[in-house]
């Protein structure tokens, strides 16, 4: 197994262990803040659906799927507790996203993964070649996992 199998395998299993647990979270749960003053699962759920929506962009994949959930999932925080899209829809929507995503990683080579992603300049990538596709995707697999615990405190 490769590197980058088992990087995106990572990826595959951060996806699949948010999704169960979102899933086995009843819908009273699901909308109540985690603590007092925090975010509930809907929200990093939402959030999580924004910040992977984004992957698409940012890895100049296509354009995103559903940019409205930058404008509901925001990060102000206390003040994005309302508005937010039903269990099933807001799941629905994810498994989109990451289905697409998942689709486009697979047919990304090592060269594709070690490339700038879109939001650094060429001459900026020249001295940070850190500044990778593969980087950010590993970052949101930790990203995923931080949250994860979050919501684990709850559940």
């Amino acid at each position: 197994m490769t590197s980058l199998q088992i990087a995106l395998l990572q990826w595959d299993v951060s996806n699949k262990r948010m999704l169960k647990v979102l899933e086995s979270i009843n819908d009273e749960k699901f909308f109540l803040p985690i603590v007092p003053n925090g975010n509930s699962p809907s929200w990093l759920l939402g959030h999580l659906a924004d910040t992977d929506d984004l992957l698409l962009e940012l890895f100049g994949i296509r354009q995103r799927i559903y940019p409205e959930l930058g404008k509901i999932y925001h990060h102000t925080k206390g003040a994005n507790q309302s508005g937010h899209l039903s269990k099933n829809e807001l799941i629905a929507q994810w498994k989109q996203i990451i289905a697409t995503l998942d689709e486009a990683f697979k047919k990304m080579t090592e060269q594709d993964w070690l490339s700038r992603h879109m939001a650094v300049s060429e001459e900026d990538f020249t001295k940070e070649p850190q500044r990778n596709k593969l980087n950010v995707m590993l970052s949101r697999v930790s990203h995923k996992a931080s949250h994860l615990g979050q919501i684990a405190i709850q559940h």
